[in-house]
């Protein structure tokens, strides 16, 4: 005899399991947090490329180009650190959390 059971996560009926097919491979959506976190490791992949870049110049680069280049790492290392620093409060609020 076959017992109909509901899904432990929905109101679907499931016989041979407690969880339905949906529920057994739902991902739910990233979180802002979780979104957050994966630009500033973008953020620090970028600086580590144009650091590799800037290591790899010429030493007659034009110095306002170089400039340039290590004004733009200097922002970009600021970048990460408000995006770490927005992460850090999202994830302490519990009105995002819901």
């Amino acid at each position: 005899m076959t017992t109909v059971k509901q899904c432990l996560h929905c109101t679907v009926p499931t016989c041979d399991s407690d969880v339905c097919a949906f529920c057994a491979t739902y991902v739910p959506p990233e979180s802002p947090s979780q979104r957050l976190d994966v630009a500033a490791n973008r953020v620090d992949l970028l600086r580590h490329d144009i650091n590799d870049v800037l290591r790899d110049l010429p030493e007659t680069a034009p110095l306002f180009a170089v400039a340039d280049v290590v004004t733009a790492l200097g922002h970009l290392r600021r970048a990460a650190v408000a995006l770490d620093r927005a992460n850090d409060v999202l994830e302490g609020d519990e009105a995002v959390k819901r």
